[in-house]
């Protein structure tokens, strides 16, 4: 069925959208083939309007692919997504990337009730009984919101260097792996301290490493503002003096994009598995010489667009999470997980994959660990608002090679002053994290360490 006409005033609005930025190649009057008991719902409504409502007023969109019953009217939940929008203030790109997941999610839907014993086998959902209503004044106040932000951008630009990433770290008491269910927020987010930084680049996804003789390392993305292009830089930590070293070194740098560092330790060779998705492949090194030399060990996947990839080894089975697009869309809201007996070896794919769909919830932000409770924990990214916005702590409560759950525990805003937050780790005492703030381009921040 074709999609209903926008509204005159949304109307008029695609247009200027389609003047400014040109052809956006979005499809408002194409339709997704699927089985006729099959529909989609847009935050629990069946008509489409209530997904151009969510849009205009820049809310995260609900998207749910369910079987309905031709006789009663039940419907089965199939499938479901909390989109990853990431430029809210533009309609008909945030339409584009919301109309690509729902192709996603039919096909996906379809190949799991294919694949089911029993429609039964689904969830129980209910729908809203009314239609949603789309109002001209809605789409006018997006498009007042839109030309105000544009204009206030321009001189923006000139004067603040947004979303600049520092580093930050903090001492405790207990080890901060039994912290997890505390906020940032109130007194406690004054006791990050930031570490030396540069105008000319930002550092963001820290990875503390704890050597045997007791050093502590850390790894983390430098993005040159030049370049645009992510390294990977070390510093090291003197626990004795509780400093750290003053210049960062750059120790592995290639001609794409680098970041998120993670590190572990097998047989004895300490590895790094950084974020290469602008190689579109999954790439392990090895310490050639720590923690300066890496050399690539192995290639453990190609043709991929996969994002943070992380490691967890449970005694018996290697768990990889990562997030991958399956649509050419933002990695930010889907989490699939492989498993396999070895680091090197081949990775089956979990048969729940994507096992979250929500940009709340599914892209890593550092390593799992055990809390205080003995639970396992997995920081994950919240770029509901925006990319690295906040950081919330979800307990594994099943893990195995057919089922997968979890549930929150905890969110963690950034500190007072503060834009985002979006990679947490803890070595020991120490816990390491960055965080998104304005730079004053007139007002360089220059390399003394200060508190957050």
């Amino acid at each position: 069925m074709a999609q209903p006409a926008y509204p005159s005033v949304l109307q008029w609005w695609t247009r200027v959208e389609k003047r400014l930025y040109g052809d956006s190649g979005e499809t408002p009057g194409g339709s997704v083939r699927a089985r006729a008991s099959i529909i989609v719902l847009y935050d629990g409504y069946e008509n489409i309007e209530a997904l151009w409502k969510a849009l205009l007023q820049c809310r995260t969109p609900h998207i749910q692919v369910a079987w309905k019953s031709p006789d009663s009217g039940e419907m089965r939940l199939l499938a479901e997504s909390y989109v990853a929008i990431p430029e809210k203030l533009f309609f008909l790109k945030s339409l584009q990337t919301s109309l690509q997941r729902v192709g996603v999610l039919v096909e996906r839907a379809q190949k799991r009730l294919d694949a089911a014993s029993s429609v039964r086998d689904f969830p129980v959902i209910r729908p809203e009984v009314r239609p949603a209503r789309l109002s001209a004044l809605t789409s006018a106040w997006f498009a007042l919101r839109h030309l105000g932000r544009k204009v206030l951008n321009q001189p923006a630009k000139l004067l603040i260097q947004r979303g600049h990433w520092v580093l930050a770290y903090r001492r405790a008491d207990a080890p901060a792996e039994a912290r997890a269910e505390s906020n940032v927020d109130g007194d406690e987010s004054r006791n990050w301290v930031t570490l030396p930084g540069m105008t000319s680049q930002f550092h963001a996804d820290p990875f503390l490493w704890r050597g045997k003789n007791g050093d502590y390392h850390l790894f983390f993305e430098s993005l040159p503002y030049d370049t645009n292009r992510g390294t990977i830089s070390h510093i090291a930590f003197d626990p004795a003096t509780q400093s750290w070293q003053e210049t960062p070194r750059v120790v592995l740098d290639k001609s794409y994009h680098l970041s998120y560092p993670f590190l572990f330790e097998h047989e004895g060779d300490v590895f790094m598995i950084p974020e290469t998705c602008g190689n579109r492949t999954i790439e392990m090194y090895r310490a050639a010489s720590f923690p300066t030399e890496w050399v690539l060990h192995k290639v453990i996947m190609r043709d991929v667009v996969a994002a943070d990839t992380t490691l967890h080894h449970d005694g018996k089975t290697w768990w990889m999470f990562t997030s991958m697009t399956e649509d050419g869309g933002s990695n930010w809201d889907e989490l699939s997980i492989f498993h396999s007996d070895s680091p090197f070896g081949e990775w089956t794919p979990h048969p729940m994959n994507p096992v979250v769909s929500d940009c709340r919830l599914a892209r890593m932000a550092g390593n799992l660990f055990k809390d205080g409770q003995n639970r396992l924990i997995r920081p994950a990214q919240n770029c509901e608002r925006e990319y690295g916005a906040a950081l919330t702590f979800r307990e594994i409560t099943e893990l195995t090679t057919t089922t997968y759950a979890e549930r929150t525990v905890s969110i963690r805003n950034p500190p007072r002053g503060h834009q985002g937050l979006h990679t947490w780790n803890a070595v020991g005492g120490i816990t390491v994290i960055d965080l998104k703030t304005q730079l004053r381009k007139w007002n360089p921040w220059r390399g003394a360490m200060r508190r957050a």
